[in-house]
């Protein structure tokens, strides 16, 4: 997938002398649910966009930011602005993205839960929605993205759920259909952040890869990292099967960017 190269150039002045700097992006036409890899001039220190601020990191010479568009944000031209030498401000158009849907009819007692149950969904959803959100301003990336597993992809980010009527949250990542016992790998280098067995999630890693940038894996069999160790890309993390509210063994795996979920094969095709 080629770049897409912003309309205009930025007149970038080095001791006298003018050079043109050409802000490329990618994917070439960002939607609701991307994520949004730039290359940017070395000296640049942050971006604004879509009210978030997104950090620089550095691989092979050259620095990028990754930022996030949220699934519910309207097509149309959004102002960014790039924060260095000098402040830079361009526009970012972003595309329509028709997500899947399906409609179910089920027994209610399938979609409610007791109330002791659900108490401990909300104590659970609280704490991976922080973890999630939280901001490390020290970037562990190394390089681009990595599968954590090869397998048959059998639910796509964004595909929604509407039982009797009702529609659900947006699938916040994607699920990989695996036998029970496949091992599971760091997407990429970081710091893991949480780990835990939680009622819908079952036995979850979260990885910090710093600047606001996490991974998650769930419905886990086996976790073979401990809270705070420093992982590699593509160590093992854990071994995948089927805990948690699911129907058969699969890894569902998730990307956040400032707390904004992203569509991971995006972000695994876009660097």
């Amino acid at each position: 997938m080629k770049r897409f190269l912003i309309a205009f150039f930025f007149l970038v002045l080095f001791g006298g002398a003018s050079s043109v700097y050409a802000l490329t992006y990618k994917p070439e036409k960002p939607f609701p649910g991307s994520p949004l890899l730039l290359e940017v001039p070395s000296g640049a220190r942050k971006l604004l966009f879509l009210g978030k601020s997104f950090y620089p990191f550095s691989f092979k010479g050259k620095t990028f930011i990754l930022a996030a568009i949220p699934l519910d944000t309207r097509p149309g031209l959004y102002r960014a602005e790039l924060d260095g030498e000098e402040k830079l401000s361009f526009e970012i158009r972003i595309f329509p993205r028709r997500y899947p849907s399906e409609r179910l009819t089920v027994p209610p007692k399938m979609i409610h839960y007791p109330p002791e149950v659900l108490a401990r969904i909300k104590r659970e959803v609280r704490l991976i929605r922080k973890t999630l959100a939280g901001f490390s301003p020290e970037s562990l990336l190394d390089g681009p993205f990595v599968w954590p597993a090869a397998g048959r992809l059998s639910s796509p980010f964004g595909f929604r759920r509407i039982y009797n009527g009702v529609p659900k949250s947006p699938h916040s990542g994607l699920d990989i259909a695996l036998p029970e016992g496949t091992p599971v790998k760091a997407a990429n280098r970081g710091r893991v952040a949480l780990t835990g067995d939680f009622y819908l999630n079952g036995k979850t890693v979260i990885l910090d890869h710093g600047l606001g940038i996490y991974t998650i894996y769930c419905h886990l069999k086996k976790i073979l990292v401990r809270r705070g160790e420093l992982v590699e890309k593509g160590e093992r993390l854990a071994l995948s099967g089927k805990s948690g509210r699911v129907t058969g063994p699969h890894l569902h795996f998730g990307v956040y960017i400032r707390g904004v979920k992203v569509d991971p094969k995006v972000l695994l095709e876009v660097f």
